[in-house]
């Protein structure tokens, strides 16, 4: 994640809408499509590219919502900024909180990610191995307070775009050739979509509810308002066309790794490696698992620093703002790093060993924080522009009425279908929440501290 360019105490107003719509292409992690084939095939029977449309569809709705309210709060903050200012100060704390249960545990995903694929090609050396190592080496190397640059994460997304664009052509040309071992029925296939030997809708919605995840490149870009050159313009629209590319991309991708492979998701050995048996089984161009292995690695560890950078310093503001205990959350290193709060991430992150053999189960750990955040932004929308503005006429009713009640009733729909896990965590972390507002609002009765979310 690019550095925040700041001065005398304000953003620089640098980005444009070109590089508004980079950055939150980069910000979603473009090869995550790939990285959720397996697990997500299984899961759903093979309707992987199904899967992918609906999570796309739900989130261009959501995208329409973040847009409404990004012209009107040019603000930091996206999610929590919006929810504080249009339903009230205290449900804008819970949504800044659930939020932060995402920052919290994306490291993790990645450093699983990149252990269990570890695995796959030195099965020598354990995944909890390579988490240990993975976490111990971010650790170095942000208490030292060394951040990437943007023009690395610019040429790891550039690799990823040019790796899903050799995809496509291959799997083209492949399935132009019979697919995977001749079992491909042909470049238009309805089944990659509907099957319904083996579609089930709740099989659909539970990893849709998952992939919501791979959308946050779009809430990223709505945080950057005060650094856009023209925030009530540009922002909205790349909102909306982050959104809408990621969810063509993805499930063109999708659709191309299905057809190429229909038996895939019954045949894979190891769901969660699923697509280096698919890259591996491509004869066309040798050695592709090879080459996605290396770009996928690199772009999870950027992923993995960027994150622990960006969760240490919330909880660092949080901490000297007094929202959590100063004496550990907002306290700095000679090198300028909140160390203490780098300690509790990574010890977060080496809870990935739990799930050394479950990506999915680690993966819907962050669905909750997603699906929320995004269920109460729709539905700040009608109450903000509606009740409070009373702006009532046609086209205000279409894009601030029925827009994000479709979009809210979407999200609850799947947030319905999250795993009990999911809901567990992300509940007793919701009441860790409210606890902690409680304490700081003296039982509520004062306004709660602005949270700094950025």
């Amino acid at each position: 994640m690019a550095e925040k360019a700041q001065t005398n105490g304000e953003f620089k107003k640098v980005l444009g809408l070109g590089s508004l719509i980079c950055f939150g292409l980069a910000y979603l992690a473009p090869t995550v499509v790939f990285n959720y084939y397996g697990p997500m095939s299984v899961a759903s029977n093979g309707m992987y590219t199904t899967v992918m449309l609906c999570t796309a569809i739900a989130m261009f709705f959501t995208a329409f919502s973040y847009a409404s309210m990004s012209k009107v709060f040019q603000k930091s903050g996206s999610a929590y900024v919006y929810v504080q200012q249009s339903l009230n100060p205290h449900m804008g704390f819970v949504a800044g909180w659930v939020m932060l249960l995402d920052y919290l545990l994306l490291p993790m995903v990645c450093f699983l990610l990149v252990g269990v694929y570890m695995n796959t090609y030195i099965p020598a050396v354990p995944v909890a191995v390579w988490i240990i190592v993975l976490v111990t080496l971010c650790f170095l190397v942000n208490v030292f307070g060394i951040s990437n640059t943007a023009k690395a994460d610019n040429i790891i997304v550039g690799a990823a775009l040019l790796m899903m664009a050799l995809f496509v052509v291959v799997g083209i040309i492949t399935i132009a050739k019979g697919g995977i071992d001749g079992t491909s029925n042909g470049l238009i296939d309805g089944t990659a979509f509907y099957n319904p030997e083996v579609f089930q809708f709740r099989l659909v919605l539970y990893p849709a509810a998952i992939l919501c995840v791979s959308f946050l490149g779009f809430d990223a870009v709505s945080t950057l308002s005060e650094e856009a050159k023209n925030p009530k313009k540009d922002i909205p629209k790349a909102i909306v066309l982050v959104c809408l590319g990621a969810g063509i991309i993805f499930t063109l991708i999708a659709y191309i790794a299905q057809v190429m492979w229909p038996v895939g998701w019954q045949q894979m050995s190891d769901p969660d490696a699923g697509i280096f048996q698919l890259l591996a089984k491509i004869t066309l161009i040798p050695h592709m698992d090879i080459a996605f292995l290396i770009i996928d690695n690199i772009g999870s560890i950027a992923c993995a620093l960027s994150g622990q950078a960006a969760v240490t310093r919330i909880m660092y503001n949080m901490g000297r703002d007094n929202i959590l205990p100063k004496k550990l959350f907002g306290r700095l290193n000679k090198y300028g790093v909140p160390v203490y709060n780098l300690i509790i991430v990574a010890i977060i992150g080496l809870l990935g060993i739990v799930f050394a053999d479950n990506i999915m189960a680690g993966a819907e750990l962050i669905s909750f924080g997603a699906v929320t955040g995004f269920l109460l932004v729709n539905v700040s929308v009608p109450v903000y522009f509606l009740i409070r503005k009373k702006e009532r006429r046609g086209k205000s009713i279409f894009m601030h009425g029925i827009m994000p009640i479709v979009a809210t009733i979407i999200c609850a729909v799947l947030w319905i279908n999250m795993s009990n896990t999911a809901k567990t965590v992300g509940l007793i972390w919701l009441a860790i929440g409210v606890l902690v507002l409680a304490i700081q609002t003296k039982g509520f009765r004062k306004l709660p501290p602005e949270m700094e979310l950025e």
